[in-house]
């Protein structure tokens, strides 16, 4: 016997028609996406695409995986016992434990700040909770109570189907709390007509939403990243109309956004970002976009941030725990800086003040002989003095001179000036100097934890490095020294730097930053398990649940030895790029296999 399937007896237009509909049917069911909902005039949105997803992938990065491991998994679990102990008040005040509460967001998750046409911003959160929505309405209940015992009063608006509960405390400016249920999703806020609005366009009413605002939509492009790196957290922000809605209806409020445009703030567009976490390549990627009017002016063009060489100098160590290097052109900030302060103070009042609190104190005068003697590039290196204290890590400051002969002279007026405070010191041909810091007669016994400020200044081939330890300045020195065993040189380094250079494009990075995770957290291990810190850590047990709590945990559940954690971190960089649009940064951190 033939078989006669079912799409042999329907009409092929019938079935076209057929399969239009049931499409058409789940696109009106699936809810938009928030910034779809929310208005044009969003000031502040901070957005979870999917929260399961987010924990699901937070726990494939380092950090979850390092909590995770079988050898440190007992540790975090009674810390988190501790912590859902220690809440046993909120489940009070909300109606449902912390544990609870915490699972509540099933989808996404959006809070943000709009702009209503009257009143103050309306605060606005969306959460889908899907089939924990009994949890949710428990914490409903409880907010609702306590509006009640405000005296608030209780309303409820049908919205084509939709109820709109506003619970409204008396009074002439409007203070409530309005909220709708629909599909598993809880939208509520603090302005009744702004839930409306959105009601509405979730029901397809045209209307200016936030995914129509021309610079929401650019800077959220800029931030989107490639198709294996979909960010689970995006944000953005309207700094300067924030302020003036925030600013409006208040005299000095209104001062303030008179400044604006003479400020050059007015050309702000907008700030935003996002953060993806566990991609095919990276542990996590931050991208962040300052976006721009152009032509800058004012406080923005002080900005002077630009391309060109970014390599590691010779002096650098190789085993710098962090590295940050960046091109600016100091002349064309101090000259945007003086017309800015002129502009409020008077002609000639910033000259006169570099004068008073720099040039004469230091007799030399500052912006010929300092200022105009910097070249542009500027590096901070990190380093960890031995042993761990709470202070161990060590930073050194290199600006680099366009005649380090000529400032040379400029150097030694200042050692004269301050004889009485600066040491010379030499080591292997290169002469430095410290600084003497006023120190207790028998040291810091008391806080041991504590490294003493050992400050240093010297002029190495053509930089200026200052650092608040001699240490680490003789450290760069020694490493200038060598023929090999700058950073420049090491393969986690180079690795960093060529994901850079894939991360800018065709764009110069004005910034390049290199980091050591691993050594960070070596730190944080050697104190946590240091003698010293276990001991403070007990007496300070009986008077802080938080230190008792901590103190418990490791003694039950000591720190695996650090290897087990090490072996999770892997290195990390980032950049920043200016061009006509304004400042983008990224950052990232390589995934460990």
């Amino acid at each position: 016997m033939k078989i006669v399937s079912f799409a042999t007896l329907v009409p092929h237009w019938l079935a076209a028609v057929l399969s239009i509909l049931l499409i058409s049917q789940a696109a009106v069911a699936q809810r938009p996406a928030a910034y779809r909902l929310l208005p044009e005039d969003t000031l502040l949105y901070l957005r979870v695409a999917d929260m399961p997803d987010l924990i699901e992938r937070f726990q494939e990065t380092s950090a979850g995986r390092i909590s995770q491991d079988e050898q440190v998994r007992p540790l975090i679990d009674h810390l988190w016992t501790s912590l859902v102990e220690a809440s046993a008040g909120l489940e009070d005040a909300l109606g449902v434990p912390l544990e609870d509460l915490l699972s509540i967001p099933q989808g996404e998750t959006c809070l943000a700040l709009v702009a209503p046409e009257r009143g103050f911003p309306a605060v606005v959160l969306l959460i889908d909770a899907g089939d924990r929505m009994a949890a949710l309405d428990t914490v409903l209940e409880q907010a609702e109570f306590g509006m009640f015992q405000q005296g608030a009063y209780r309303t409820i608006r049908d919205l084509d189907g939709t109820e709109l509960v506003v619970n409204e405390l008396p009074g002439g400016q409007r203070r409530e709390m309005a909220y709708v249920q629909r599909d598993g999703t809880l939208i509520l806020g603090s302005n009744s007509l702004v839930i409306e609005s959105m009601v509405d366009a979730w029901n397809g009413r045209a209307s200016s939403r936030l995914s129509q605002n021309a610079n929401f939509t650019a800077i959220m492009k800029r931030c989107a990243g490639d198709e294996d790196e979909q960010p689970q957290i995006t944000f953005f922000i309207d700094p300067l109309e924030m302020t003036k809605r925030i600013a409006r209806g208040s005299l000095a409020g209104q001062a303030v956004i008179a400044l604006l445009p003479a400020l050059g703030l007015d050309g702000v567009r907008g700030l935003g970002g996002s953060v993806a976490l566990a991609t095919e390549q990276y542990d996590n990627v931050t991208q962040v976009h300052l976006m721009l009017d152009s032509p800058r002016k004012g406080v923005v063009e002080i900005l002077a941030m630009r391309g060109g060489d970014l390599t590691p100098e010779p002096w650098v160590p190789a085993d710098a725990v962090s590295y940050t290097s960046l091109n600016w052109d100091f002349e064309t900030s101090y000259n945007a800086l003086r017309m800015l302060f002129d502009a409020i103070r008077g002609d000639g009042a910033l000259d006169r003040e570099v004068d008073r609190r720099l040039s004469t104190p230091l007799g030399i005068p500052f912006e010929q002989d300092f200022l105009q003697a910097l070249d542009g590039r500027v590096t901070i290196v990190s380093w960890m003095v031995r042993p761990a204290r709470l202070n161990s890590r060590a930073n050194l400051l290199g600006l680099k001179l366009k005649d380090p002969k000529a400032f040379r002279q400029t150097w030694l007026k200042l050692v004269d000036q301050f004889s009485n405070q600066l040491e010379r010191q030499a080591l292997g041909g290169n002469e430095y100097w410290t600084i003497r810091v006023p120190r207790p007669a028998e040291g810091r016994p008391d806080q041991p934890m504590l490294r003493e400020p050992d400050p240093a200044i010297a002029i190495l081939d053509d930089y200026l490095l200052l650092s608040d330890s001699s240490e680490l300045l003789k450290h760069a020195i020694v490493t200038r020294g060598r023929v090999s065993g700058s950073l420049a040189t090491e393969l986690d380094y180079k690795l960093i730097a060529s994901r850079i250079r894939r991360q800018a494009g065709g764009d110069s990075p004005g910034m390049l930053a290199f980091d050591r995770p691993e050594e960070s957290l070596r730190l944080l291990y050697e104190l946590a398990t240091g003698d010293t810190t276990r001991q403070q850590l007990q007496s300070r047990a009986d008077d802080n649940p938080f230190f008792g709590a901590l103190d418990g945990a490791l003694q039950e559940n000591p720190l695996p030895p650090f290897a087990v954690i090490a072996r999770y971190l892997a290195p990390g960089g980032s950049l920043i790029t200016n061009d006509a649009t304004g400042f983008h940064y990224t950052s990232f951190t390589l995934r460990r296999r």
